[in-house]
């Protein structure tokens, strides 16, 4: 039997899944994510947790690493050329598999949510990478040009607390998030959790207030409105710059939203992004990735198998396997509505005209 790994590996979780060539997923493993980028990673816990995630899955289907044929890492921190080889290097060392390929992390998203050739991803976790590529497999990756200001749910949630400290300053209006801000980190004023947070006392990771702002988005928030809104306008260029460069504009381009923060709720953020690049874009096509990351990576490597064309009967085995194994990664619109109380459903048209 040949197996087939893939890892997804970004800053929040490491993801991995054995399957064989038949498109049954076999095992699964998880573990933390790295955060920091890897040259700094004096203790290479970015390659310990990919070797544990990947013993892990391999456990699960009762194998070894050895019986593993081939590999596909969609990693965080494959962004400039030369990252490539080092890190295919890294994956040997931990993995001992000879067939790898190694794929920026945003890639692999993009593969599981199309399997066209030309193709664009935003994928938005704890930070942010974005991606356009042509036909002919040329491509831009944004990685390290990507701005703080647009960095996925660290960027929505230091957004979300500036609007707190401003409505407390009363320089802006008030807003709900600072009710839902205070509540979660325990402090009473806003003015006590700023002192909290630059005395060092308190130690917030804004990506942990990007629900918070949702749960305010879709309530009507005005404020968390303005800081969506902005969000989306930062991203859309990303894309439509990357389109014109590659000489792409007008056409009808897939362009795949894959990530934590548009998962269940963070759907209509994706809605919104899209929306703004439709504006200069109007033929793109719009895609919440129906997988996770992981299965991205796992389906690069059996597109190689079959020669970009897999079988009816991979394709439906794959699927079946990933709702087994819970790697479906975003509701449906309607299924996000019917979580919504009414009151925040007659919001929505309101809010997507915005």
């Amino acid at each position: 039997m040949k197996y087939l790994l893939g890892i997804d590996q970004g800053g929040t979780k490491t993801a991995a899944l054995v399957c064989d060539i038949s498109g049954n997923i076999l095992g699964v493993g998880f573990d933390n994510g790295l955060a920091g980028v890897y040259f700094d990673d004096t203790e290479e816990l970015y390659l310990k947790r990919i070797v544990s995630t990947a013993n892990k899955a391999c456990a699960m289907a009762g194998i070894v690493l050895g019986d593993v044929s081939a590999v596909c890492g969609g990693l965080s921190g494959a962004d400039w050329e030369y990252e490539y080889a080092i890190l295919t290097d890294r994956l040997f060392r931990g993995l001992k598999i000879t067939d790898t390929i190694v794929l920026n992390d945003c890639i692999a998203a993009m593969r599981g949510g199309s399997a066209e050739k030309e193709c664009a991803v935003v994928c938005a976790g704890s930070g942010l990478n974005i991606a356009v590529r042509r036909a002919d497999g040329k491509q831009i990756i944004y990685g390290y040009y990507i701005d703080n200001a647009h960095q996925g749910a660290e960027a929505l949630g230091a957004m979300a607390l500036r609007k707190v400290v401003e409505a407390s300053l009363e320089i802006s209006e008030p807003t709900s998030l600072t009710k839902l801000i205070l509540a979660y980190t325990g402090y009473d004023s806003a003015e006590k959790l700023l002192m909290g947070i630059t005395s060092g006392k308190y130690k917030l990771e804004t990506k942990t207030l990007a629900p918070l702002l949702l749960k305010a988005y879709i309530t009507g928030d005005s404020a968390a409105i303005c800081v969506v809104k902005r969000f989306s306008m930062g991203i859309s260029r990303y894309v439509t710059a990357g389109m014109q460069r590659l000489g792409m504009s007008g056409s009808a381009l897939n362009i795949v939203f894959s990530g934590s923060v548009f998962k269940d709720i963070g759907t209509l953020v994706a809605d919104k992004i899209f929306d703004t690049i439709a504006i200069s874009e109007p033929k793109v096509c719009k895609i919440h990735a129906r997988y996770e990351p992981v299965c991205g990576a796992a389906l690069t490597l059996l597109d190689r198998e079959y020669n970009g064309k897999l079988p009816t009967k991979v394709v439906d085995d794959f699927d079946k396997s990933v709702v087994a194994y819970d790697l479906l990664r975003n509701l449906s619109l309607e299924e996000v509505l019917v979580m919504l109380d009414k009151g925040a459903a007659s919001f929505l048209d309101d809010a997507n005209t915005n």
